[in-house]
């Protein structure tokens, strides 16, 4: 038996409108027992209401990479005309399994629009077709490019952030400590901003309290996600970019803005890791968005709280980075 709390009774009135809409859009957008192929079908369509309006792009344009698992793209969006911009890789969520640039496009033309930084949108390939860790090889890939190549494209390489959501998130902290462990140097990685993401935790408080079906964070949900991404579940639980809890936090770590969803399963995660960097000496801003649900800044058309997610991520990327 699961002793969940009350969704709905510790909900806010615009996250409650939100679910309604949702629902309105794309009932079954969030099942997990329907097929991959199904679950991006319901994902396509309840993410296009929510993309449509926010700042406009002085340009955008999709770049062809090479990689571990053949072609995948980037999308890069220039919030002006510019001789060189810092740069932030974002990295979309969606359980490794959903998602794309495209259901994340509002998002990226905001914090692009609130930063003046030049924001690169990876994706990568998608699980269960592609097995960690591929999709972190793919990311540090576009990362390496910027920092290597990007004066080409107008953007300051060595001037770069992260930034993800949800499995985004996961990708971002992965990435970051992949390109310092793997590829011997990220010492060009200047900030991370971290939304809801999970670290390695794999029980907590705020994971026997929270996770409904009206949001696709059950315990069964999360689970399926990692057998999609993770070659052997029980085994891979535990890799250093799995279980970034337990990797080395101290040593080439740029400051972290965390954010959580106050309802979200996933929430202790980001307290964990804000506690752990702040012992280590780490610069980071934690802050928990109450009576929101998990994967809440895809709603700034109704939900003030996620422009202020990321107005407030940008504020700490102006503030913070080195």
């Amino acid at each position: 038996m699961e002793n969940k709390l009350d969704a709905m009774s510790l909900m806010n009135d615009q996250m409650k409108a939100v679910l309604q809409k949702s629902a309105e859009l794309a009932g079954d957008a969030f099942v997990t027992d329907v097929g991959f192929e199904e679950m991006r079908a319901n994902y396509i369509k309840e993410r296009g209401f929510w993309n449509e309006g926010g700042p406009v792009m002085a340009k955008t344009e999709d770049v062809v990479f090479e990689g571990p698992k053949g072609e995948f793209t980037a999308r890069f969006y220039y919030p002006v005309e510019a001789e060189k911009l810092p740069v932030i890789e974002f990295i979309h969520g969606g359980g490794f399994v959903v998602g794309s640039p495209a259901t994340h496009d509002r998002v990226c033309r905001i914090l692009a629009d609130r930063t003046g930084a030049a924001v690169v949108s990876v994706d990568y390939h998608l699980s269960p077709e592609s097995k960690y860790p591929a999709n972190i090889q793919e990311c540090a890939l576009v990362a390496k490019y910027l920092h290597e190549h990007g004066a080409e494209r107008g953007i300051d390489g060595n001037d770069l952030s992260f930034a993800g959501d949800s499995g985004g998130a996961v990708l971002s902290m992965a990435t970051n400590l992949w390109l310092r462990d793997e590829e011997g140097d990220n010492s060009f990685v200047k900030s991370l901003l971290l939304y809801y993401g999970f670290y390695g935790l794999v029980d907590s408080v705020s994971r026997r309290l929270y996770g409904w079906d009206i949001d696709g964070m059950r315990k069964e949900d999360l689970v399926y996600y990692n057998q999609c991404w993770l070659n052997d579940l029980e085994a891979e639980t535990s890799a250093p970019y799995v279980d970034m809890l337990s990797n080395d936090l101290k040593t080439g770590m740029a400051p972290c803005y965390i954010a959580a969803a106050g309802l979200d399963p996933l929430r202790d995660d980001s307290e964990c890791l804000s506690r752990v960097l702040t012992h280590n000496g780490i610069d980071n801003q934690f802050e928990v968005f109450d009576g929101v649900l998990h994967a809440f800044v895809h709603y700034s058309r109704m939900l003030d709280a996620a422009t202020e997610c990321i107005e407030h991520s940008a504020e700490f990327w102006k503030t913070r980075r080195a």
